[in-house]
């Protein structure tokens, strides 16, 4: 049997992380990909180890965009 598994770089996780921000936080996905893959890109370049690359990004932006509603 073949067991597939979501790897850290892997981009149906990392789409699944930026629909689901984007519709907790009701903001149009292009913006959330855009946050997203800026922070990703920042600490998997600085990232020793890259397991938990994809959740900081995402809480990240998570912050960042519940830091735009607040400042609006």
């Amino acid at each position: 049997m073949t067991v597939l598994r979501n790897t850290a770089g892997d981009p149906a996780k990392q789409q699944q992380a930026i629909e689901a921000l984007a519709k907790e936080s009701d903001t149009p996905i292009e913006h959330v990909r855009e946050l997203y893959e800026i922070e990703h890109a920042r600490l998997n370049s600085q990232a020793r180890v890259k397991t938990f690359v994809s959740v900081i990004a995402t809480r990240l932006v998570r912050n960042t965009l519940h830091a735009e509603r607040t400042n609006s």
